[in-house]
């Protein structure tokens, strides 16, 4: 019997499916299946072709017979390896069943094949909340590589409170879809007012709403949008340190999204959750990070030694014009705020639950047209991120 299984070169786009999974196939009596983003398909060339929802799609040239009749097998039954191994050898000896990890592990690893997910939901997850969330919970099963990993993660999203600081287009949207996500608490931070003017990025707000304040907007669609997110409502603007550590209260993550005071916002929100403990993650100049992640280096304080460096004694002096200047006007266009709020979104899901290491842990994505781009960033040795404790000194 052949006792393993190249697993041939990608096609399309490469994605977080692409990362090869930490796996034990040896768990006695425990049953398989393919994953939910894979399906097999047979061709008439006699190749194995594992089309991905991703576009990361995989293909096995000449798939030895045993093979072929095994991934059959788990696609109609979800056997267990021991049922496989009788089966096949007529055996479930330990050297049979060993046969058969060796020949399924690189399907394993590439995310193809998973445990079989339970049907048992927590006594937590009544029918309506299972029914709304079901795609979701289906797709976190994608990520794991457990029985229960999906419900795991998804309790860790229904545990979570995140504040959003900024409540404009990409605010705005980022706390729809972490609404849609599930988390449990979400904190709104905004004490401005819908303008027309604005509604070419701030989509979620209608002309007839001009002139009332965002936080209480949105929260009134959140709300009719979903019952399964407790909202607490702060209509003010963050104009100070005592600002900050108001809107971060009993916050497992913070989103930045605000952009007033210019620099000066960031840092008081930087120093803020490194005493507190809390991650944050801001979009700032066409980029979405670094996400900032206790005792890990990458953080708004390494960006902006990076930038001393660049500007020099002009640093200093540059930040205080940013923060003194009250009225500036950006160009904007839609997809800004989409761009941004899909990417957060991501990327706060990714760190709460667990599944997978943010791409912004330890860099910056970069979005200008025509590209996304991933930019290592491994924090600045000047900075006390990777250090942080109640005593650091604070940037004001």
């Amino acid at each position: 019997m052949t006792t393993s299984t190249p697993v041939g070169h990608r096609f399309g786009v490469s994605g977080r499916a692409s990362a090869e999974r930490t796996v034990a196939l040896g768990r006695p009596g425990q049953r398989w299946q393919f994953s939910t983003q894979w399906e097999m398909l047979e061709l008439a060339d006699g190749s194995l072709f594992f089309n991905s929802t991703y576009a990361d799609h995989r293909a096995i040239s000449a798939p030895p017979e045993a093979l072929r009749h095994i991934l059959r097998m788990i696609e109609d039954s979800r056997p267990t390896l021991e049922a496989v191994a009788d089966h096949i050898t007529g055996t479930a000896t330990p050297d049979a069943v060993g046969h058969i990890e060796r020949l399924l592990l690189p399907l394993a690893k590439a995310g193809i094949l998973v445990p079989l997910r339970t049907e048992q939901r927590p006594a937590w997850a009544d029918d309506d909340l299972a029914e709304r969330f079901s795609t979701q919970i289906e797709w976190l099963g994608t990520l794991s590589t457990t029985p229960h990993g999906h419900w795991d993660y998804f309790a860790r999203l229904r545990e979570a409170s995140v504040a959003v600081i900024g409540l404009g287009g990409a605010g705005s949207l980022l706390a729809l879809a972490l609404a849609a996500a599930g988390i449990g608490r979400l904190t709104l931070v905004d004490g401005d007012t819908v303008e027309v003017s604005n509604l070419t990025r701030q989509i979620l707000y209608s002309p007839n709403q001009a002139g009332l304040g965002k936080a209480d907007c949105l929260a009134e669609q959140l709300e009719q949008f979903s019952p399964y997110t407790q909202y607490r409502v702060l209509r003010e603007y963050v104009s100070s340190p005592e600002d900050v550590h108001k809107s971060i209260e009993g916050a497992d993550f913070v989103a930045v999204c605000a952009d007033a005071p210019r620099f000066t916002l960031n840092r008081w929100i930087d120093t803020a959750c490194k005493r507190n403990a809390v991650p944050y993650i801001g979009a700032f100049a066409g980029s979405v990070g670094p996400m900032y992640r206790p005792d890990s280096p990458g953080c708004f304080g390494c960006f902006e030694e990076r930038l001393r460096e660049e500007l020099g004694l002009r640093h200093d002096m540059v930040v205080d014009a940013l923060a003194a200047k009250q009225s500036w006007r950006y160009p904007a266009f839609v997809s800004g705020p989409l761009t941004v709020a899909h990417l957060m979104t991501t990327e706060i899901v990714l760190h709460l639950t667990g599944a997978a290491k943010p791409s912004s842990a330890g860099g910056i994505l970069r979005y200008q047209h025509p590209n996304t781009v991933v930019e290592p960033f491994p924090g600045h040795p000047a900075c006390n991120c990777s250090t942080t404790s109640p005593t650091a000194p604070a940037r004001t």
